[in-house]
């Protein structure tokens, strides 16, 4: 499998990520504690893959990739992290299936195939961490 597709799919989940209203930053791993935190953030990686021959046809081999999306959002009252967080998810999740082939990228793109949220509650903000899957198929 080409390295550079690899490379475009999470370069288009990236892009999708960055279109939504009010994130402040979205990063293909974490940023350095240098950069500091801002909320909402977003990050796309890589969680696991597997790649097997098509039963289409001996000479494909099919691959299925899982993506995550993790979103972070802080706020000072646990509604409104809440809220944000919910809205970024499901923006996410309309973006990829108004277009499942990311641009003509690949086969298939599953968005939220599972995802789950976190409470973060510290003395002075309350956070919430949605993490949303991404199933993406590719034939090559």
């Amino acid at each position: 499998m080409s390295l550079n597709l690899f490379n475009q799919v999470e370069q288009k989940l990236k892009e999708i990520a960055e279109n939504v209203s009010g994130v402040k930053r979205v990063s293909v791993a974490e940023p350095s504690l240098e950069e500091g935190f801002r909320s909402p953030r977003i990050f796309v990686w890589i969680r696991e893959g597997e790649s097997a021959p098509s039963t289409i046809t001996a000479n494909k081999r099919r691959h299925l990739w899982r993506f995550e999306y993790v979103i972070d959002v802080v706020s000072a009252r646990p509604e409104t992290a809440y809220s944000q967080v919910k809205e970024i998810a499901w923006s996410l999740y309309d973006a990829i299936m108004s277009d499942r082939t990311l641009g003509g990228l690949v086969l298939r793109a599953d968005p939220a195939s599972r995802f789950f949220r976190v409470e973060v509650p510290s003395e002075r903000e309350y956070g919430h961490r949605w993490v949303m899957y991404v199933d993406v198929i590719v034939e090559e």
